[in-house]
């Protein structure tokens, strides 16, 4: 229990350390080859869903989600991810997560973007690098 205490402290840190240097280093830096990148998922006439992972290691990977309202309607949103055993999160932020079986659903805090409102959350997993699934729609009565 003390070893995934640590590696759990461990992994914080350097998500901490991550974000905190990350608009520095963009700041500073020439652009450079873009991070592993998933297609927008349909339909992209409503939202910019942008996935990227800025860190992958051995048994590990932290993946961020950046969804923005493009259309001139409120939208709502969702995401999942199907993690094969033995993987699983270890950490998300910006969102519940929800489990069923290997089924993650990342659940919204902020489930309806206004136009041009966007959100931005994430996740650390465990095991092979697993990207989510997102949708994006209109609201009811939009």
């Amino acid at each position: 229990m003390r070893y995934h205490t640590r590696l759990l402290a461990g992994l914080i840190g350097l998500l901490a350390a991550f974000v905190m240097a990350a608009p520095a280093a963009a700041a500073a830096s020439a652009p450079a080859a873009a991070p592993a990148q998933a297609a927008a998922i349909p339909p992209a006439q409503y939202c910019d869903i942008r996935i990227s992972v800025p860190a992958h290691w051995n048994n590990g990977y932290i993946v961020d989600i950046y969804i923005k309202n493009i259309s001139n309607v409120p939208v709502t949103w969702s995401a999942s991810v199907v993690i094969p055993p033995p993987g699983y999160i270890i950490q998300a932020w910006n969102v519940t997560v929800t489990v069923s079986g290997s089924t993650v659903w990342l659940r919204p805090w902020n489930p309806i973007l206004q136009p041009g409102q966007a959100v931005n959350f994430g996740y650390v997993g465990s095991g092979p690098l697993v990207l989510p699934q997102v949708t994006c729609q209109p609201a009811a009565g939009a």
